[in-house]
């Protein structure tokens, strides 16, 4: 015999379970680790342009063009200290892209920040480079585009890095970021940093 007092139980689960995974709001994408990979280096090179193009100027930076559109927004800067024979340089910089469009490995990458990524770096050289400490950091968010795809990405990264000084004229660093990036835990070479 049909009861329709057990229908009643079952019919709220299935609304229940209905709601938990349909609330009208589209699942986020998740990049893979070499998306993010790419996404993330894509991004840092625009911290290496030569030659940025200035849109205006900030009370505490600038808006700079993105070269495959779009802008960014940097805040902050470098400082030198000096104390005996130890001369410290710190850079503080926060990039916040708008719409900023960026490719990595055939993708292209809508790139929006709010707060941005926060990049700290710290270069400690005492005497004549008879220490030479490397350290800092990467963190924030970053919403991305793709195609018909679209999510956040968060980064937490740290910088260990050290001097390469095998071409006198032409001192390097060498070192890797290593942390959580995009919900992947990840290690990335790093040939160039922005310490100038």
């Amino acid at each position: 015999m049909f009861n329709s007092r057990n229908l009643l139980p079952a019919a709220a689960a299935l609304m229940l379970a209905a709601a938990c995974t349909d609330d009208g709001v589209e699942p986020e994408e998740q990049l893979t680790e070499q998306e993010a990979t790419g996404l993330f280096e894509g991004f840092r090179a625009l911290l290496l342009q030569d030659e940025p193009v200035i849109v205006s100027e900030t009370p505490t930076g600038a808006v700079v063009e993105c070269p495959l559109g779009g802008r960014v927004e940097f805040t902050g800067g470098g400082q030198e200290e000096e104390a005996g024979d130890t001369i410290r340089l710190n850079l503080d910089i926060t990039a916040k892209p708008m719409a900023c469009r960026v490719s990595a490995d055939d993708a292209w990458y809508d790139l929006t920040g709010d707060p941005g990524i926060r990049e700290q770096i710290t270069v400690e050289i005492v005497g004549f480079f008879e220490s030479f400490d490397i350290s800092g950091t990467s963190v924030g968010t970053l919403d991305w585009e793709s195609g018909d795809r679209s999510g956040t990405c968060e980064i937490d990264l740290a910088l260990t890095a050290e001097p390469d000084l095998s071409d006198p004229n032409v001192p390097g660093v060498t070192g890797t970021l290593s942390g959580m990036l995009c919900g992947h835990e990840v290690e990335i070479d790093v040939a160039e940093l922005p310490i100038e």
